[in-house]
C-alpha cells in the first residue's frame, strides 16, 4: 500500500521530537508543512525535520483567518507566499512542495504558486473530516465533490 503522509506546523508544537521518533521506528518519510511564523519562532526545528529525512514544505506566512488565500486578492496572496518562501528556503534550501493553510485557495492561488517556483501543493483534500470544525467551513464544501483518486 503506498500513501502520502503530511503534517502541517503551524502552532508551537511540543510533540514534534516524539512525532519524528515514531516516524522513524517504522520508516515513515512526510512532508512537513512549516508556515513562515513558525520557521521565524523555531527554525531549529526545520533543522531537526531534515535531519530526519523528511521534505519540508510552505504552509503560506500565516494561519491567520484573515489571511486564508481564498479572501486575499492575488497581490496579497503573491506577498504571503513569497514572504514564507523566501523565508523556510534560507533555512531548509530549496522547497517545492506547498499547502494552504484550512486548504482555502481561490482561482489565483496556483498561478501564484506557478509563480513563486512551486511543482506541488496539496491543498485538496477529498477526504477530510473536520471541515464544520474548521473556519471557513461553508466555503469548503466544495470538498463534498472532489475527485477521491489521486490527481
Amino acid at each position: 500500500m503506498h500513501f502520502l503522509m503530511t503534517t502541517d506546523v503551524e502552532r508551537f508544537f511540543v510533540g514534534l521530537p516524539r512525532l519524528l521518533d515514531l516516524y522513524a521506528r517504522h520508516d515513515i518519510k512526510c512532508t512537513f508543512y512549516f508556515t513562515g511564523t513558525m520557521c521565524e519562532l523555531l527554525p531549529d526545528s526545520v533543522d531537526l525535520v531534515k535531519a530526519y529525512g523528511h521534505e519540508i514544505g510552505c504552509h503560506s506566512y500565516s494561519h491567520a483567518q484573515d489571511k486564508a488565500l481564498d479572501v486575499l486578492s492575488y497581490e496579497e496572496q503573491l506577498n504571503e507566499i513569497k514572504k514564507a518562501k523566501n523565508l523556510i528556503e534560507s533555512i531548509a534550501g530549496r522547497i517545492e512542495s506547498f499547502r494552504a493553510p484550512a486548504l482555502r485557495l481561490n482561482e489565483d492561488t496556483v498561478k501564484v504558486l506557478e509563480e513563486t517556483g512551486f511543482t506541488s501543493d496539496s491543498s485538496v483534500c477529498p477526504q477530510r473530516f473536520d471541515g464544520p470544525l474548521t473556519f471557513g467551513a461553508k466555503r469548503k464544501l466544495k470538498w463534498l465533490v472532489a475527485p477521491r483518486k489521486p490527481i
